[in-house]
């Protein structure tokens, strides 16, 4: 059976997806700096060249852009995990540059980490479906956790990710003081010692 070549996007469908990221690009910036409340759905509309009708078309409310940012931050960091799951061998090197990769990440999205860590979208629908899907990603690599039993093999996998994820965002939104080669190289040492890496 013959597999069909993937059909791109039309340019219309292309531009639609480029208008709506730079909308949540615009509203993360904004929201990050100022707050939700001291930013406007006209003050979003206005950072991208667009009509407040516009904006409306792919948003209903400032509440649902808010949630999808929070849902883009929660798919990155299962994508995250999933690196760390695609890991051939566990050694200090290769732990220390997926921590490197994590960091770098969690940088580079500092506007949309503030938004998500503001407390304005409840979690509760969507929490433990992707802590599930964070530990499955996580430890895709059935052969190098096999030195714990399963039950371990979860326990471990969730306290790494929210020991990690506590420790970035305190330090990386809340501005908690600390050098980011220290910073690595602790958080390295916890992971190193939680999965008995010598």
């Amino acid at each position: 059976m013959e597999s069909r070549p993937e059909q791109r996007p039309s340019l219309r469908e292309r531009q639609k997806r480029q208008t709506r990221a730079a909308m949540l690009d615009a509203a993360a910036e904004l929201i990050g700096e100022r707050g939700f409340r001291e930013t406007t759905i006209d003050d979003i509309a206005k950072a991208v060249g667009a009509s407040r009708a516009t904006l409306y078309s792919y948003f209903p409310s400032k509440d649902m852009i808010v949630r999808e940012i929070v849902i883009e931050m929660w798919d990155r960091a299962e994508s995250l995990y999933q690196d760390f799951g695609a890991l051939e061998e566990w050694t200090r090197a290769s732990i220390a540059g997926w921590v490197e990769h994590v960091v770098a990440a969690w940088e580079k999205d500092a506007d949309r980490l503030r938004v998500q860590s503001s407390g304005l979208v409840r979690y509760d629908e969507f929490y433990l479906d992707y802590h599930h899907r964070f530990v499955a990603a996580l430890t895709a690599n059935a052969v190098l956790w096999q030195r714990f039993d399963e039950a371990d093999v979860q326990r471990r996998a969730l306290l790494l990710i929210s020991g990690l994820e506590l420790f970035l965002n305190t330090w990386l939104v809340r501005g908690w003081p600390a050098d980011r080669a220290g910073a690595i190289e602790t958080i390295t040492d916890v992971w190193c010692a939680a999965l008995r890496v010598d």
